[in-house]
């Protein structure tokens, strides 16, 4: 991992713990749920397998706002007119953020997954396990699309601000919010019809983080990066 992104993630939670906490403790319900599951509810409960993806995702979603946060302090205080001038461009700009916010996103699953496959190991059935795979792919998918759609869309919001003002992180996790909370209801719909809705979701967020990424330096004017 370049060392730049571990500087920023350092960074970034030095500068707000609280996303981080409230993303740890929604992510901790969320592995309560699928190690109960994998224990005790067996494969003929696959419907309900679904649902801690909800709140791992969104976990993981929370866990790197400080990232945000980042942005639009660094903005204020120079430090993006610092980085143009060593010749990055808004591309590298953003991409750098990106890589912090889904660095903090990355630790933050290791630790969902560890916890999932050693319960699924435990539990000792081959279906069950791979029900654990498929929240696992499920999870990874539909967080690191929503947290890069946040991550992107709030530092452009943030670029293209006439005053300076802060990450306004409340529009920040309504972006996320339309993509991660209608998944907390679709367990009626039948376990099918829900991985393909979780999955589109994924597909859509991750589709429209990219488009705005390969955009952004004609999106953003380098002068909407200066203080």
């Amino acid at each position: 991992m370049p060392s730049n992104t571990l500087v920023f993630a350092k960074r970034s939670l030095s500068l707000s713990k609280i996303y981080a906490g409230i993303g740890l403790l929604i992510t901790s319900f969320g592995i309560f749920a699928i190690v109960a599951l994998t224990l005790f509810g067996g494969s003929s409960n696959a419907q309900f397998f679904l649902l801690p993806v909800s709140f791992m995702a969104f976990g993981m979603l929370l866990f790197p706002m400080p990232v945000i946060l980042l942005y639009v302090y660094d903005k204020n205080n120079g430090v993006l007119e610092y980085l143009l001038s060593l010749g990055w461009n808004q591309s590298d700009i953003f991409k750098q953020y990106l890589k912090s916010a889904l660095f903090l996103s990355l630790i933050l699953f290791i630790a969902e997954s560890t916890a999932v496959l050693v319960a699924g190991a435990i539990a000792g059935s081959q279906a069950v396990f791979l029900l654990d795979l498929l929240v696992l792919f499920l999870t990874a998918f539909l967080g690191f699309s929503v947290i890069s759609l946040v991550t992107v869309s709030m530092m452009a919001f943030s670029s293209l601000q006439k005053q300076r003002v802060g990450a306004n992180s409340p529009l920040a996790l309504v972006i996320g919010v339309v993509f991660i909370i209608p998944t907390f209801y679709l367990s009626f719909l039948g376990f099918i019809p829900e991985f393909i809705v979780e999955l589109s979701l994924s597909i859509l967020a991750g589709a429209i983080a990219a488009a705005l990424l390969a955009l952004s330096t004609r999106l953003i004017r380098r002068e909407k990066m200066l203080p």
